[in-house]
């Protein structure tokens, strides 16, 4: 009898986080549809100060954007430009990733529920070079009341970083 109750217990244990997974709600669940665009030909500024394999950024204006990020010519062509009044009635939101591969991003929805944006994006690795590549993706969102930003990446939360206010 006490052998199968220890089963019991063991296979709730190897259970438990499954089904908690299960029937949570997805991070986005219950929140509205937001529009947005993505911006390419943007490498990471040498001064930008930061540091790791990957950054999240929510990015509140012009000169925090020019500080960190720098328009570049690339294989796929030209930069995006930033409208110069972009910043008055745009929200930006950025990941930087830092490695030996370029990274390729696709945006699969952009949400917000109360006060939170969620970006949801694929990330994919392209092949390892002998170069240090720092790869962003840059999401604009029309200007609300944000909080933070939800980054989910590859169906996984990857971060919640806060809006300065």
């Amino acid at each position: 009898m006490k052998t199968l109750l220890w089963v019991a217990v063991a296979a709730l244990v190897v259970a438990a986080p499954v089904l908690v997974l299960a029937f949570a709600p997805a991070p986005d669940a219950g929140s509205r549809s937001v529009e947005y665009k993505t911006y390419n030909g943007y490498a990471e500024s040498r001064d930008s100060g930061l540091k790791g394999d990957a950054s999240f950024l929510a990015i509140p204006s012009r000169t925090e954007f020019t500080r960190v990020l720098t328009p570049v010519l690339t294989p796929r062509g030209t930069p995006d430009p930033v409208p110069k009044d972009a910043f008055d009635t745009q929200f930006f939101a950025a990941v930087i990733k830092r490695s030996d591969v370029l990274w390729d991003y696709k945006v699969e929805k952009v949400t917000a529920d109360d006060g939170t944006l969620y970006v949801r994006y694929t990330a994919k690795m392209g092949e390892a070079g002998t170069a240090t590549f720092h790869s962003p993706l840059i999401v604009s969102v029309d200007k609300d009341k944000y909080t933070s930003v939800v980054f989910i990446e590859n169906g996984k939360k990857a971060e919640t970083v806060k809006v300065a206010k």
